[in-house]
């Protein structure tokens, strides 16, 4: 059985801004880089909350080889943004641009190959488990199959616990980090801002 167990402790100044990390992992994998894949719910929080974007990068800075997302991601975000959150399409455009230079995130569009590989997984597990929201799951099985199949992610930033479980149904060597949503992190809560992942046998 794969563990793994990730523990961030964060020091704050007299101000509440983040001083120091330090980052304690103890997993049964093998060693090696991480590189992440970004889902679309992650970047909206990215640009609406700026404490988000800090307990994020507190999780990027040590192993990262490279983050990478999709167009099909990007364009997701920007749609939430400008439906949910009030921004000019410019705006939303402008604002995630700058994400992506703040944390050298590279994107990349999507291919037949890697999207056919997303419906496939989607065929697999639909059958085997209850999809709160199956009118985006789609799209994001098929934003983790392009960065799993062109980018070999072996870590993915999401919300979704619905593709937590289906990586773990499908046995793929990736690790999923469920991020609270913006509006849920608080001071107070820093040190559970990432859930731990669980793996069956």
């Amino acid at each position: 059985m794969e563990q793994q167990e990730r523990h961030l402790q964060v020091t704050r100044d007299k101000a509440g801004k983040i001083s120091t990390y330090e980052n304690h992992e103890k997993n049964d994998f093998i060693t090696e880089d991480e590189i992440i894949g970004f889902d679309a719910n992650v970047f909206v929080d990215l640009v609406c909350s700026s404490e988000f974007k800090e307990e994020v990068r507190a999780q990027v800075l040590f192993n990262v080889l490279k983050i990478y997302t999709t167009n099909i991601a990007l364009g997701e975000a920007r749609n939430v943004l400008v439906k949910k959150k009030g921004y000019t399409k410019e705006k939303a455009t402008e604002e995630l641009k700058s994400v992506l230079k703040e944390f050298s995130i590279e994107y990349f569009s999507h291919n037949n190959e890697s999207n056919d590989l997303g419906n496939k997984w989607l065929n697999e597990v639909k059958s085997k488990m209850h999809i709160k929201k199956f009118s985006t799951f789609q799209n994001d099985c098929k934003i983790l199959s392009n960065l799993y199949n062109q980018k070999a992610i072996n870590v993915f930033f999401t919300e979704d616990k619905d593709i937590e479980k289906a990586v773990r149904l499908l046995k793929l060597r990736i690790r999923v980090k469920i991020v609270a949503e913006a509006s849920n992190v608080t001071n107070s809560k820093v040190k559970n801002f990432f859930k731990k992942p669980k793996y069956k046998k």
